[in-house]
């Protein structure tokens, strides 16, 4: 376990001008069932309440950064992981829950016997709309236990989606995060893909098929500023994975995953307008604006 100068696990949020959610998610991690965490939030030079609202919790566990200006998703993300001490990490975004035994469970994976190899602990997620109720109670499209990389990279393109979660479900060892080039938002829908794969790379995936976290379909939500451009993004993705060949990725995959991205794409897309509670459009200026900060 971790000590008194080295926590277990380092939650981190990047937060960015999100008031209405950012308490919900520290109260998400604050009644984790483990208690050997720190939570790191980064704001991003908010021009909300949020830096606030997370300087207003007085838990010993809790150290709010902010900062002089704007550094856009991929620099406040990777400032995120820059000064972990836990040996193992989750990033968690500013409008996404933890439920309370999510920690325990994910880090009693790497501290059994069968952890050899594994880079990556992931678990299933429940959607909510911004009001926190539940939308999609479980997200499944990859069943319990230890999967090899290269199958799992397959089956990514052909479902034509993130099947392993967003940010929130995973949770990794802070020693490969050097070993990665971190989270690079040059094709944004996929940010959080593109690191699943950089440390897929380095290890196997294991999968808890119960939902331990939930994540949120709101207007603030990354995914929705990303709008219509999903699938297009979704598609260099694709293209990026398949030319390194070392998935093993086949044009009869390609062939597949062209099609049912579009299919995600547009179901996604009609969730968010349904659920999100939220205009888009001034979502996705806002990600243009911050990406181009």
């Amino acid at each position: 376990m971790g000590n008194a100068s080295r926590p277990l696990v380092t939650v981190t949020i990047p937060l960015y001008n999100n008031e209405r959610f950012i308490a919900q998610t520290i109260e998400s991690v604050l009644l984790q069932s483990m208690p050997d965490f720190e939570l790191l939030v980064y704001d991003d030079h908010s021009t909300d309440r949020s830096l606030e609202i997370a300087r207003s919790y007085t838990d010993r566990r809790i150290s709010v950064v902010p900062s002089d200006r704007n550094l856009g998703p991929e620099g406040n993300w990777n400032r995120a992981l820059s000064q972990v001490r836990g040996r193992l990490v989750k990033l968690l975004c500013a409008d996404d829950l933890l439920f309370p035994e999510c920690l325990e469970r994910q880090a009693a994976i790497f501290e059994s016997p069968q952890s050899a190899g594994i880079s990556l602990v992931s678990c299933q997620r429940t959607i909510i709309d911004p009001e926190g109720k539940s939308l999609i109670r479980k997200v499944s499209f990859v069943d319990g236990g230890r999967k090899d990389p290269s199958e799992l990279v397959r089956k990514i393109v052909r479902m034509g989606t993130n099947i392993i979660g967003e940010p929130a479900c995973g949770l990794f060892p802070s020693a490969l995060i050097g070993k990665t080039r971190g989270y690079r938002a040059r094709i944004p829908y996929t940010v959080d893909l593109d690191f699943w794969v950089q440390l897929l790379r380095l290890g196997d995936l294991w999968m808890i098929d119960e939902p331990l976290c939930a994540f949120r379909i709101s207007g603030a939500s990354w995914s929705s500023r990303i709008g219509e451009m999903r699938h297009q993004q979704f598609l260099a993705f694709m293209h990026e994975v398949s030319q390194t060949g070392e998935f093993k990725v086949s044009d009869l995959d390609l062939f597949i995953g062209r099609f049912n991205s579009a299919v995600q794409s547009m179901t996604s897309l009609m969730g968010f307008k349904l659920f999100a509670g939220e205009n888009d459009a001034p979502a996705i200026t806002l990600f243009r604006k911050q990406s181009e900060a």
